[in-house]
């Protein structure tokens, strides 16, 4: 079994955090939004661009958190394979108990290897130690690889949405488990080949 780690992100890892989740993103993505938004995408969304921003997110959970965001990496000697980010569902209510995974990536290169899961259930770890209590995921629907994944994971579907991708309203479909720690403490081995969601 490939040996990881899954450790909480620092901002000395946001330039490696841009290239993994841009390089998952246009690979998970591809055929499953109008070509016109995933062109531009792939011409303004850089690798530079992303970890600007998860620098500015990680600085802000080391100022004290006051959202209750956790923000994950899994790393091999020293790589980053892959992320994850969750916190409030609510907006960024503080006292709220329903969180959400706004991003969870792992390279097209590690996939299938068990890092997606470690991932998901280490978050759920670490979120349900913030105080949440029910977790919900966004996929778009028609990433149907990452859909497997979450049902495999014990998501239920729980609703619909849309997701704006350039002005196009995409169809989302919605995951939730009613008890955050029934994820944290599942040990089931089960390696996404595509992850999605939020892609900030």
């Amino acid at each position: 079994m490939r040996r990881f780690r899954v450790r909480v992100a620092a901002v000395d890892d946001a330039p490696a955090m841009g290239h993994v989740m841009v390089e998952s993103f246009l690979s998970a993505h591809h055929g499953q939004m109008p070509d016109a938004a995933f062109q531009k995408r792939r011409r303004e969304w850089t690798p530079d661009v992303s970890a600007a921003g998860w620098a500015r997110a990680l600085a802000h959970i080391a100022d004290g958190n006051p959202d209750r965001d956790v923000v994950l990496v899994a790393e091999e000697d020293g790589g980053v394979l892959g992320l994850v980010s969750g916190g409030s569902a609510e907006g960024g209510a503080v006292l709220g108990t329903t969180c959400e995974i706004g991003a969870l990536y792992v390279h097209p290169q590690h996939r299938g290897q068990g890092i997606g899961g470690a991932l998901l259930r280490a978050a759920a770890d670490h979120l349900a130690d913030l105080g949440y209590s029910e977790l919900h995921i966004g996929v778009l629907s028609a990433n149907r690889p990452a859909r497997v994944f979450y049902e495999a994971m014990g998501g239920r579907e729980i609703g619909q949405g849309t997701d704006d991708e350039e002005g196009y309203l995409l169809p989302v479909t919605i995951y939730g488990w009613a008890d955050v720690t029934d994820l944290a403490s599942d040990e089931t081995d089960t390696s996404p080949p595509t992850e999605r969601t939020r892609s900030d």
